[in-house]
């Protein structure tokens, strides 16, 4: 039997039947099935910094807390509809205020204690009471008035005004749920280890060296979502931190990694092959943008920034640094977000109307290139933790209409650093959630996370009222009013979607994205 000739698989989520059904045929072409392969390797572009899926955003610290912690319902990620998981079933009031959830009554985190009613109540007053420290968390519990265990297994979530991204936040690998000593840690010490339910826990985690993580004995109560029940495969799976591509693609062809991380574009085409498995799922939420502060004073400037957008071409961006899997940013929301509406016309590249919005508006060019304005040079600066070759190839493009865009490469704890105390220009990141609410948690003044800086009273009720708009139609409509008008007022620049794209030996099997495009490694099974 012949392995397929184009391993690259391109779904929004592969099903686990057709992921085994391609491990079946490299096990064909291998010849005679041999013993599974239970001690596993998975190289990670970077330190997940902290272990607790409550608080990070960070992929590589989310694809291994995935791991380690289950939701209280899942999310399919071809269709979005909303399943059970830890809870058997849920129901809401009219206003979506109220949200009852009734658990199963078989589940234990690994510490062995029980999920009850009260520990799901403790694991959200904890998090509301993390505030800013668990910044996506905060968002999704947006109006939180408490919790109430109303027996063992049933408790009822109760929010101000509708909250209706909830029950997709409740899917999330940031609501998963943690032990009750977990919840009683500081939010530092819970950054080293954390008591899930999941089918894995954690082993050690030494900083900037590796993380290992071992099956959970006696685990069965996977999502229906999965392709099998009982407990994991594997077991135990080790992520050593490989930082630099060319080891992490090296490892990979030698047998010293059977899966990693982050495969560069350009090394896509030699991994299209039978001995090789690439996976890719585009993220939804926020693309890769130019996140504005407009209090500093060029920024301030909508030409400015509208002449940014023009000047932008999302194409040659795409083509110089995005995988093949990568799209061309078309709005505010990744094309693969429920309520995407596209702006593509508003962003069209058009540096001829860029520059003569500038020159309109006083900018003047300069001997060097740059604009010039009653003393002051058009330049700002974008501050980032990754997507450097993105930010280059927008740089360039920028100083072609006359803009000097410098960038401020930081850690990812300098990054959040710099949101915390809003000393920034632009900032430069993406930002993944399976609901277009994420565009709330970006633009909000009220947003814990405050990215991005604005002061416009008219967004602000709309994202207020599409986060408590209960009617599905009338939440479309207003989420794509939203889209249209950060576009139109250029209070983002979108550059890039960002795709997850990662590799394996061909004899691994099993490996899946959940919706918002982190790993699931709970089918994952290779064969020597």
């Amino acid at each position: 039997m012949n392995s397929p000739k184009n391993r690259v698989l391109r779904w929004g989520i592969a099903p686990v039947g057709a992921l085994a059904a391609l491990g079946l045929l490299a096990s064909c072409a291998a010849g005679p099935a041999a013993s599974p392969k239970t001690d596993i390797t998975m190289a990670v572009t970077g330190d997940p910094v902290c272990l607790d899926p409550q608080q990070v955003t960070l992929t590589t610290a989310l694809n291994i807390g995935r791991q380690v912690v289950d939701s209280l319902i899942d999310q399919d990620a071809e269709t979005g509809e909303l399943v059970p998981w830890l809870a058997e079933s849920w129901e809401t009031n009219d206003d979506l205020t109220e949200f009852t959830f009734e658990l199963r009554d078989d589940v234990t985190f690994s510490d062995e204690t029980a999920l009850t009613a009260d520990t799901v109540v403790k694991n959200l007053d904890a998090l509301f009471e993390m505030g800013s420290t668990a910044s996506l968390a905060s968002q999704y519990l947006a109006g939180y008035e408490g919790s109430t265990a109303v027996d063992e297994n049933t408790v009822t979530v109760n929010f101000e005004s509708s909250n209706a991204q909830f029950l997709q936040g409740a899917s999330t690998i940031t609501l998963g749920l943690v032990s009750d000593a977990t919840t009683e840690l500081s939010p530092e010490d819970r950054c080293q280890t954390v008591v899930g339910t999941g089918p894995f826990t954690i082993d050690s985690y030494v900083a900037n060296d590796s993380v290992v993580i071992a099956k959970r004995v006696g685990y069965d109560w996977a999502s229906e979502l999965r392709g099998h029940s009982g407990e994991a495969l594997v077991d135990t799976v080790t992520f050593p931190i490989t930082p630099e591509a060319g080891v992490r693609t090296g490892g990979l062809q030698t047998g010293e990694f059977d899966i990693i991380q982050d495969l560069p574009a350009v090394d896509e085409s030699r991994f299209d092959t039978a001995d090789y498995n690439i996976y890719a799922r585009g993220n939804p939420g926020m693309p890769t943008s130019l996140v504005p502060n407009t209090t500093r004073p060029v920024v301030s400037d909508e030409i400015v920034r509208k002449a940014m957008l023009l000047a932008t071409d999302r194409a040659e961006i795409t083509a110089l640094t995005g995988s093949s899997q990568s799209q061309p940013a078309s709005s505010a929301l990744s094309s693969a977000t429920p309520g995407y509406s596209s702006q593509e016309d508003a962003m069209a590249y058009d540096l001829d109307a860029a520059t003569a919005l500038l020159d309109d508006n006083g900018w003047v060019v300069g001997s060097d290139g740059i604009r010039e304005k009653d003393g002051q040079r058009l330049t700002m600066s974008v501050t980032a933790f990754y997507g450097q070759d993105v930010l280059e190839a927008t740089q360039i493009q920028l100083a072609k209409a006359g803009i000097d865009l410098q960038l401020n490469i930081v850690t990812a704890g300098d990054f959040f650093g710099a949101i915390a105390t809003g000393d920034y220009d632009f900032l430069s990141a993406s930002l993944t959630r399976t609901d277009p609410d994420v565009l709330r948690v970006t633009f909000s003044k009220d947003a814990v996370s405050k990215w991005a800086i604005i002061d416009d009273a008219e967004l602000e009720s709309l994202l207020t009222e599409q986060a408590s708009t209960a009617d599905t139609t009338e939440r479309t409509a207003l989420i794509a009013e939203i889209q249209e008008m950060i576009i139109d007022r250029a209070y983002l620049i979108p550059l890039l979607e960002v795709a997850q794209v990662h590799a394996s030996t061909a004899n691994v099997s099993g490996l899946t994205f959940d919706s918002s495009s982190r790993l699931i490694m709970y089918d994952v099974s290779v064969s020597e």
